[in-house]
């Protein structure tokens, strides 16, 4: 609804004689980059929108000028609206193209989430839309009626509404601010590496500011006192023109004011203007040294700062946490000796590639043979430096970037993901001898690699399998490598499953004892048994050769001797009982059960207490036993010789090529390996280490007992060569203490022979 003449004409009425001059309100200019203050005018009639933008030329307000945007009904306000989200005061008329089309605006606009814009409300018509009924419904900012709202009222009012407006805007953009530090510590603190935290500082100073991050830089270097510690830190992350600096000092940039890079307080996060740039220094626990440089064009002002101020305090504490934390790593993931990664490392490294990256790579573990002895002979720092020494041919010979990490003392761990290294590498690694103190000192590793075949494609099944291959490694062929394939895994999961059938089997007697006999080669006459454990386990045999090392390395072998002594006590009170020949039974001696101290005076209370004795039972000790410390070896067979007990040596010429130490132990008997039995042939009776052995034994008064006999051929050529006693399946297989019995009753060696 168009206004009266009069209605115009007040606008201008009062404002006295400087309604030519230009106004300032409440603030000194500002430089001309800084926008204006946005009116937007709403109004049917022409002539006020002429009227205002007479009355506010040449006025600023707050230190901007005024822009006027002009509407001439609700409809076309609403569209402006939409183009302009900055608009700070709407001069807004009730009476348009409808009687209430301005209280619909304003109710509109409300509802469209514009509440920092100030509305006021003027009309010429007072009684369409009564003032207190306006104030409770709508939310208006003020009221007036146009004959009321002279050019000087006007101005006071436009003044009091963009104060709040900007009051308001600039509440919120603190509280967006203080949300951004928020979320951007949040985002800093999830930041586990420098380069990676100096890249997030950039991003959120420029967020924080509203400034295009052109020129930005973080450089970090060891923190020392003194005005050049800032021309060596070497910039790690830069935006805009500091992007291609990236290695630079930061002396080396142009257009940096480093004098005054330099004057910053050592150790103070408080952010510094110079010039068209910020500039904060931080440090922590003084071993690490981070200055932010960030270039701007201008406009910072003092909510900024003040938000910045806030932001650096974080910024100190992210840094302060982030050292922490890369300390923390150092502790836990770096061998604190020699300062190569150690087996968190390495578990770290093996499931970043495999299982986040789901890539292949070739893994092995390097156990060094001599590590222990080196240890207990010159002390651990000396096997430090042989590690050392280890570790730095790995990296020059298989290649520098290749992972390499200590695992335990005397171990470590390779992790390859170019799939380069083999078997034949890392041994060709311990080929020449190591230089140290300059002394040449020979090393040999055992090896496990794994390079493929591992069925499942995860980080805890490839270090498995690459540990199943260094233990079977060092059972099998220690000293040298060994490539893995899926039944080393299974061979290692039966052992640990028969481990615990075994420790059961022990403890509930389920392990029986059969027996073989030993015959007088000229006579035929049954002069002995040995006695050997069977086991049966979930309804199969299980090999002695698999059960009986296992019973070593489980610590069950002594169980397992003192139940064959029971066992052939109770053979022998049996055979005196139904008045049987005497036979002496041959039980054999684990290596692992003599070297335990106290175990002689053990067995010997055992064997007293199954009624037995030097006549009927005689002990076999392997040959590698008796060569294993000629002077404990010696020792620990005098007990036994000593209590009148008969000794046998055991698979004879299978172990060392040295013959002395017959000479020096009290043997009784050597046996010959079933080895040199099997290849006998007449023609060449006389050359085998069979015959040797016999004529050994001879002129050192041993007697001498030939195992493994399978033919009556084997049979005549010991004969022929002079062995007295022999032991095999041509005689009898081992058997149960019932079968062995019966077999005796029917026994005749000129059947066996004829055959």
């Amino acid at each position: 609804m168009a206004s009266d003449e009069n209605d115009v004409i007040q606008i201008f009425d009062g404002s006295g004689d400087d309604r030519d001059q230009p106004d300032h309100i409440d603030a000194p200019a500002q430089p001309a980059a800084i926008s204006s203050w946005k009116i937007l005018v709403v109004d049917d009639d022409l002539d006020v929108h002429e009227a205002t933008e007479f009355a506010l030329r040449k006025v600023s307000i707050l230190g901007r000028s005024l822009e006027l945007i002009h509407a001439h009904s609700g409809q076309e306000a609403d569209r402006i609206f939409n183009k302009h989200q900055d608009i700070a005061v709407v001069l807004l008329d009730v009476v348009m193209e409808e009687e209430h089309a301005g209280l619909h605006l304003v109710r509109k606009l409300r509802e469209q989430g514009h509440s920092k814009t100030r509305i006021i409300l003027r009309t010429g018509h007072p009684g369409y839309a009564p003032e207190s009924r306006i104030i409770r419904d709508y939310d208006i900012n003020d009221y007036r009626t146009k004959d009321e709202l002279t050019r000087t009222r006007l101005i006071t009012t436009l003044t009091a509404s963009i104060r709040a407006y900007d009051y308001i805007n600039t509440l919120e953009q603190t509280r967006s601010g203080l949300e951004l530090i928020i979320q951007s510590t949040r985002d800093l603190y999830s930041r586990r590496s420098f380069d990676l935290f100096a890249q997030g500082v950039l991003v959120q100073l420029a967020a924080l500011l509203h400034l295009e991050p052109e020129g930005a830089i973080c450089a970090i270097g060891p923190a020392q006192e003194g005005s050049d510690t800032l021309m060596r830190l070497p910039i790690i992350a830069g935006l805009g023109r500091f992007s291609e600096q990236i290695g630079l000092d930061i002396a080396s940039v142009p257009g940096i004011d480093i004098n005054s890079l330099c004057t910053l307080p050592f150790d103070s996060h408080e952010p510094v203007l110079i010039n068209k740039s910020i500039a904060m220094r931080f440090a922590a626990n003084r071993d690490r040294e981070l200055l932010v440089y960030f270039e701007h064009a201008g406009g910072v002002d003092n909510d900024a700062l003040s938000l910045l101020r806030l932001f650096s305090g974080n910024l100190a504490l992210c840094f302060e946490n982030l050292a922490l934390i890369k300390r923390l790593d150092e502790l836990a993931f770096v061998d604190q000796k020699l300062g190569i990664p150690n087996h968190n490392a390495y578990f770290r490294k093996l499931s970043d590639i495999i299982d986040i990256h789901d890539r292949h790579c070739h893994v092995a573990l390097v156990s060094i043979d001599e590590a222990p002895q080196f240890a207990v002979a010159f002390g651990m720092d000396f096997v430090d430096r042989l590690i050392m020494a280890v570790h730095a041919r790995m990296k020059t010979m298989i290649a520098d970037n290749i992972f390499v990490a200590r695992l335990g003392e005397f171990r470590l761990a390779v992790i390859d993901d170019s799939c380069r290294i083999g078997e034949s590498i890392l041994s060709s690694i311990f080929e020449h001898a190591f230089i140290l103190d300059d002394n040449s000192i020979t090393l040999s590793a055992t090896i496990g690699v794994v390079r493929e075949g591992v069925e499942s494609r995860e980080s805890v099944a490839v270090d498995r399998a690459v540990r199943t291959t260094l233990l079977r490694a060092a059972q099998k062929t220690p000293g040298k490598a060994m490539l893995y394939t899926p039944d080393l895994e299974d061979n290692i999961a039966r052992s640990v499953h028969l481990r615990s059938g075994l420790h059961d089997a022990l403890r509930n007697g389920d392990i029986i004892f059969h027996f073989q006999p030993q015959i007088a080669l000229t006579t035929g006459t049954i002069i002995g048994a040995e006695i050997l454990a069977r086991w049966t386990f979930e309804g199969e045999p299980v090999s002695p050769a698999m059960f009986i090392p296992l019973a070593e390395k489980s610590g069950l072998i002594s169980d397992l001797t003192f139940q064959a002594v029971v066992a052939a006590g109770r053979f022998v009170a049996r055979r005196k009982q139904m008045l049987l020949p005497e036979l002496r039974v041959s039980l054999n001696l684990s290596i692992s059960d003599i070297n335990q101290k106290g175990f002689v005076p053990r067995l010997l209370r055992h064997v007293q207490e199954a009624r037995l004795g030097p006549d009927n039972l005689q002990f076999e000790i392997t040959e590698s036993f008796a060569m294993q410390s000629a002077s404990e070896g010696a020792t620990v067979i005098s007990q036994l010789k000593d209590a009148g007990f008969r000794l046998s040596l055991d698979d004879f010429g299978t172990g060392f090529s040295s013959l002395s130490y017959l000479d020096r132990l009290p043997i009784d008997e050597v046996k010959i390996d079933r080895s040199f039995v099997s290849p006998l042939q007449v023609v060449t009776a006389r050359q085998s280490i069979a015959a040797s052995t016999q004529t050994i034994a001879d002129n050192l008064g041993l007697e001498v007992l030939a195992e493994g006999v399978e033919t009556v051929e084997q049979h005549q050529i010991l004969r022929f060569i002079g062995v007295k006693y022999v032991q095999g399946f041509l005689y009898g297989r081992p058997m149960p203490e019932n079968d062995f019995i019966s077999w005796e009753k029917d026994w005749d060696m000129s059947r066996v022979i004829t055959q």
